[in-house]
């Protein structure tokens, strides 16, 4: 099952050999080269500093509370050299994505991972951009097309040309047969005929008798 990255904070970090809560979630730790969720910060329940739990600790994120393995997992104090390119809130919602060809594609704005295997399955994109107007499907980036990414930008290969999905057009055979198949009342209407009735019903200008070598005259009125 998919979870929203944003669903995490707030979270109960639950430790079930203790049976008991040992801290809420903070934030998350997305790492980007492997394409999956790296850690959690969680604030503790008996207070003091925050901690970073990680993914190799978590057994599953449920909807409820996220569950931790058995005791001897890795807890670790916050940053260290080694986690300068995981992206937490801060820096994932916002960032930029742009194609290696140097199409500009738009921000992220939330991920989808897998509460099983913590494998980020999609990176979601905010509406109103490039995808908006030409996919026909939730703007989206698969980690595979991810090619780098750094606390500024995300590159993805392949540019846009791999991640939009034009929208079908109707082949031509299929547009001249909805032409063919219109109604005939459908199409503009004709000029009603006169027939020979009608036409004795007609008024006929009249006409001055003309002698021989003399002008008409225009009838008055």
């Amino acid at each position: 099952m998919l979870v929203r990255l944003k669903e995490l904070r707030g979270l109960p970090v639950v430790d079930p050999t203790a049976a008991r809560k040992i801290g809420t979630v903070a934030d998350y730790q997305v790492d980007p080269a492997s394409g999956r969720l790296a850690a959690l910060d969680i604030t503790p329940a008996a207070g003091g500093d925050g901690e970073r739990v990680l993914a190799q600790r978590v057994r599953r994120v449920g909807r409820s509370a996220v569950v931790l393995t058995a005791r001897g997992g890795a807890m670790s104090s916050t940053p260290t050299e080694l986690n300068e390119r995981w992206l937490d809130t801060s820096t994932l919602v916002g960032l930029e994505v742009m194609g290696d060809d140097g199409t500009r594609i738009g921000h992220l704005v939330d991920a989808l991972f897998d509460q099983d295997s913590l494998a980020v399955e999609a990176y979601l994109l905010q509406g109103g951009g490039l995808l908006d107007s030409l996919s026909g499907r939730r703007n989206r980036i698969e980690p595979d097309k991810v090619h780098s990414c750094s606390r500024e930008l995300m590159m993805i290969s392949g540019g846009a040309t791999e991640v939009v999905e034009p929208a079908e057009t109707p082949p031509a055979e299929e547009t001249a047969a909805a032409k063919e198949s219109t109604p005939a009342d459908e199409t503009a209407p004709l000029e009603t005929p006169v027939t020979l009735k009608d036409a004795d019903r007609l008024p006929t200008p009249s006409v001055e008798a003309v002698r021989d070598g003399q002008p008409a005259s225009t009838p008055s009125g």
